[in-house]
């Protein structure tokens, strides 16, 4: 793993479980003992939290070298999303007790778990200020498609991103309605900004997208 030694990527190696799951899977269920956090290998899994009334909000979208289900982990709580498989997915699974172990041996290990919980801190953070501010549909739409083409690490000129999300799924982002992103997403095309066909999200204009998120 990135940021740890040769060692202390051996000892979490073994310390974990290598788990596969297909698409629709739950790797954890909302409201359940956690038990131990997961690294996502290759695949996407996204965390999705519901109210008692039966809405739902999609908290991230988690992809290869992302931890999910660590701060529950780490304190002993209950899950407070469900984790979907979006697809083929694999993952390492190590429990709390290992994790503690690890953390007390290797002090790389601690660092890197910390980083991690500050990702994921900053992460709900940036979903908080999505939905909490008084911004457009237009404006949460184009700042998710930004993080979308940022994650990748890819700004300039045309963009092709692989995005397996339905407009269903990004309206459960962003807080909005399915039949909003689907507008939206007419909008951009028409404009000339950026397009979404099937899998792939192509943006032709990454500095008129990144303007509309303000």
């Amino acid at each position: 793993m990135i940021g740890l030694s040769a060692l202390s990527s051996a000892a979490f190696a073994d310390a974990s479980d290598q788990l596969r799951f297909r698409r629709g899977e739950l790797v954890y269920s909302e409201g359940e003992n956690a038990t131990g956090a997961y690294i996502v290998s290759s695949g996407k899994v996204k965390l999705v939290a519901s109210s008692s009334n039966g809405k739902t909000l999609i908290a991230r979208v988690a992809g290869p070298g992302d931890i999910i289900g660590l701060s529950a982990a780490l304190s002993g709580s209950r899950n407070d999303t469900n984790a979907e498989v979006l697809e083929p997915t694999t993952a390492a699974y190590v429990t709390t007790d290992s994790l503690y172990r690890l953390m007390s041996c290797y002090p790389d290990i601690s660092m890197w778990l910390a980083e991690q919980l500050s990702a994921e801190y900053f992460s709900l953070c940036r979903e908080i200020s999505l939905l909490g501010l008084r911004r457009s549909a237009m404006s949460k739409l184009a700042s998710l498609l930004v993080g979308f083409v940022e994650k990748e690490g890819c700004k300039r000129g045309e963009v092709r991103v692989r995005c397996r999300l339905t407009h269903e799924e990004m309206a459960q982002m962003i807080g909005t309605s399915r039949e909003t992103v689907t507008r939206l997403f007419g909008e951009l095309r028409d404009a000339a900004i950026a397009t979404f066909n099937g899998s792939t999200l192509r943006v032709n204009d990454f500095d008129h997208l990144e303007a509309l998120t303000h």
